[in-house]
């Protein structure tokens, strides 16, 4: 037997397997999230305390790990709010909603610092800003009041993931 031959062969069967292994990659990542798992470990790697943007089936959402400093400052918010009981509650661990905004294709925005449509002395903990209307929304997703902006929104879409 030829060693030559051999280590070709060998070779090959190494080439197959990393092009077969690089193939299934691909398509498992164009899959998504497997469908047996839960919604909530979808977002299993979102820290406490962060807002991140993530998909969940066919639509993007915003998820904030709620921590106690994040309830602490809800609280703090509520006056300056249009509704306080709309929104996420701050006693759910993770407040999932919708990015969409008013006008289709544009998503809100998260920023971490004070939008302009705000007056400075208002106070700003993180939240959101529908780049389509002007709205200013805290982390909770309610409306802030007294904001210039054409959206009549009280809190953006929550998002159930009891599911």
């Amino acid at each position: 037997m030829d060693k030559r031959f051999v280590l070709g062969g060998l070779i090959r069967a190494m080439l197959a397997l990393l092009v077969l292994a690089f193939i299934f990659v691909l398509f498992r990542s164009l899959s998504g999230p497997s469908p047996t798992s839960s919604p909530n470990a979808v977002f299993d790697n979102v820290v406490i305390g962060q807002t991140a943007l993530r998909r969940l089936a066919r639509e993007r959402v915003w998820v904030t790990r709620l921590s106690s400093a994040q309830v602490r400052q809800a609280g703090e918010l509520n006056a300056l709010v249009v509704d306080a009981l709309a929104g996420c509650r701050p006693s759910v661990v993770l407040c999932v909603l919708s990015a969409k905004s008013s006008r289709s294709g544009i998503d809100l925005v998260y920023v971490a610092t004070p939008p302009a449509q705000l007056p400075s002395d208002t106070l700003w903990y993180g939240g959101f800003v529908d780049p389509a209307t002007g709205g200013v929304f805290d982390f909770l997703g309610r409306a802030y009041k007294a904001v210039g902006s054409s959206d009549e929104r009280s809190s953006l879409a929550l998002v159930d993931i009891s599911a």
